[in-house]
């Protein structure tokens, strides 16, 4: 250390000391003049008796005037207030200045004394002799009071001048000591700045920099939650760890986000995924040997030590999942949101710890493919299943293109005579490799992947197509996805499609779903009633199943319900099932509403149908859904050989129907 700085040194030490022994005083000063301030209430008190005193002279008065007992009252009720401020001028702070004067002491021993030789006349206030003597004797009282207060209003406002004073001073010497001291601080630490400025700022920087890049590298940016990087680290470290708690690893994935951002914005996106982040990082916390980590996007990861293997693992899923569902504050609004959790845990028949991650990850897929919202636990059985999804999702939009994926037509019945009045579309996709794929397959991968839309719009048209070149004047029906219905351009797309297919608006029917209605309630009826002033017929489909099926039937003017089949199932066995069928059919005709019953596939079911009144149905039992030349078939035996299969200019068929009762 330098000479300087030893002598800068001395200074600010002895500059110290000289504070610790001046401060004390300056202190002592401070309070003395808080205490006495806080002394000095007595302006406040003589001017209260001031009032009080012209109060009560007043409402003597105006009883001595107006006989109003109320007055009476009142000037009973003051006359006692002024006993009780005398009594308390005559002790504390007010009894001090008091006895700075005697005579001031003498003039209030005289007032107590008079306002004591007024308490009889106040008794009998109502006699006008006591009265007139009440209103003779307030006069010294008055004049008093009045001299009392207006002498300690004036010492008030000298002791608060003198109070002032002295704490200005106080302060004074305070602040220049302050500034004194401030002064020798600063020269030393410039001092000190100066002499380990170069040295301070590179260690400082070289620290903030490692910190922060290690942070960096092992966290997301926007959660602040480990990475995938520190969660590998962490499930390698957990792998080489004996223990005999199993592991398991959680692949979540939220269901909505992206609605979520399409609707509210990326900032709110952002702020939810910083929410979810910041729930499972308060769970996990609390569980032994367990990190929640984030991989991007809406998915995250947890790895944990269970208790007994899949059943503790499965409940600790199910809390997170529960958690996640929770509704979050954002300051762009209320969110709600659910999650998928794909499960693996570690046990005698893995062969490969290391790949645990990668099973709950698949777990996941396959779940979201299927039923979203749910906990799936991995078994070995889903590699071959991932190996087939995977292909169906890479082949998908190829066969879109290619027109592939194709309209097969379920025929829709009378029930009394089994004649065919109109038709529903239903995508079929028949693979090169994998052969015919059912629609419940696919169709939830192409909602997936974003597909659907273009999947819809293609069946939609050659639906249309089919419709208007063959079946003479059976409508046709075509279902609709939520991913179609919330698009803007849905309308144009149904009235471009009639229009280069010729169908006519009231031929094509537009199925939806109650699910669908739930997305977006307000928007699809919207989007429906336009569909509707288009020329096309709406149907609710699988109505019953929903929780607001009744509520529906206000919000829009349906064309036609279908009850879903699962009351169609049990009829037989559960009269339930009869009486809602018979219910829906009942309230419908009072809508003026047609009613299709889907899934009939058996004589007893028509029959029973029939009697609970339907009259339109389809199902197994009429035939399931065929190919478009086969439906042609059928119409042409069913109208007894009377139509014409031709072929268009492209090669394709075109059935006509001949009506021959109009010939005849």
């Amino acid at each position: 250390m330098t000479m300087w700085f030893r002598r800068i040194t001395v200074v600010l030490f002895v500059c110290l000391a000289a504070a610790a022994v001046v401060q004390p005083y300056i202190t002592a000063a401070n309070q003395s003049a808080v205490i006495q301030a806080k002394r000095y209430d007595i302006a406040w008190t003589g001017f209260n008796g001031r009032l009080e005193v012209s109060t009560l002279r007043e409402l003597v008065a105006r009883y001595v005037a107006t006989g109003d007992k109320s007055a009476a009252s009142e000037a009973q009720l003051y006359y006692q207030i002024m006993i009780g401020r005398v009594k308390t001028w005559s002790s504390g702070q007010f009894r001090t200045f008091l006895e700075l004067s005697a005579e001031r002491v003498a003039r209030f021993e005289q007032l107590a004394a008079d306002l004591e030789a007024l308490e009889p006349l106040f008794d009998r206030i109502e006699d006008p002799a006591a009265q007139l003597e009440i209103i003779d004797r307030m006069v010294p009282v008055k004049a008093a009071v009045d001299r009392i207060g207006g002498e300690a209003y004036s010492l008030s406002l000298i002791e608060a001048d003198n109070i002032r004073e002295r704490l200005q001073s106080s302060m004074t010497a305070g602040n220049w000591l302050t500034y004194a001291l401030l002064a020798v601080g600063g020269v030393l630490l410039a001092s000190l700045f100066l002499q380990n400025r170069t040295l301070a700022a590179a260690r400082a920087q070289a620290e903030r920099s490692a910190a922060d890049h290690a942070f960096v590298a092992r966290h997301d940016q926007l959660t602040s939650l480990p990475n995938r990087l520190a969660f590998h680290d962490f499930f390698r470290s957990e792998l080489e760890r004996k223990s005999s708690r199993p592991l398991a690893v959680l692949a979540i994935d939220l269901d909505g986000f992206k609605t979520v951002n399409d609707t509210l914005g990326h900032a709110a996106g952002d702020a939810l995924l910083n929410g979810v982040g910041q729930r499972l990082s308060s769970i996990v916390s609390l569980w032994e040997n367990a990190m929640a980590a984030r991989f991007g996007g809406d998915e995250f990861l947890v790895v944990l030590r269970t208790e007994n293997g899949l059943q503790d693992a499965r409940q600790k899923a199910e809390f997170l999942l529960k958690a996640l569902r929770e509704p979050y504050h954002l300051k762009h609004g209320t969110v709600l949101v659910d999650a998928t959790i794909g499960l693996a845990v570690d046990g005698p028949g893995l062969q490969d710890r290391t790949q645990l991650p990668d099973n709950a990850d698949l777990a996941l897929s396959l779940a979201k493919g299927r039923a979203k919202g749910i906990v799936q636990l991995f078994d070995a059985g889903m590699r071959a299943n991932l190996s087939r999804r995977r292909q169906i999702e890479a082949d998908l939009h190829p066969a879109i293109m290619a027109g592939d994926i194709l309209p097969f037509y379920q025929p829709q019945v009378e029930l009394g005579t089994g004649r065919i009045i109109g038709v529903e579309a239903l995508a079929r996709w028949t693979h090169p490799q994998l052969g015919r794929i059912g629609p419940d397959e696919f169709v939830p991968i192409a909602e997936g992947s974003g597909k659907v839309v273009d999947m819809g719009r293609s069946i939609l048209q050659q639906a249309c197509a089919d419709a208007a070149r063959v079946l003479g004047t059976l409508p046709v029906s075509v279902n609709l996805s939520v991913a179609q219905i919330l698009r803007d351009d849905l309308l144009e797309t149904v009235r471009q499609i009639l229009l280069d297919t010729g169908l006519a608006p009231g031929r094509l029917r537009l199925e939806v779903t109650e699910s669908i209605l739930m997305s977006d309630a307000a928007r699809c009826i919207s989007t429906l009633d336009r569909l509707k002033k288009l020329g096309v017929t709406i149907a609710l489909d699988d109505f019953g199943t929903g929780y607001s099926s009744l509520s529906y039937l206000r919000q829009f003017d349906w064309d036609e319900l279908k009850v879903d089949r699962s009351f169609v199932r049990s009829l037989s066995s559960d009269p339930q099932s009869k009486s809602i069928i018979e219910a829906v059919v009942s309230l419908a005709r009072d809508l003026n509403i047609a009613v299709t019953v889907e899934g009939v596939e058996t004589l007893e079911q028509q029959a029973l149908l029939q009697k609970a009144g339907c009259s339109k149905g389809q199902g197994y039992l009429f035939g399931a859904a065929v190919p478009l030349e086969a439906l042609a078939a059928k119409i042409m035996d069913q109208a007894g050989g009377h139509g014409l299969l031709t072929q268009d200019p492209s090669g394709r068929s075109r059935f006509t129907l001949i009506d021959t009762q109009a010939s005849s």
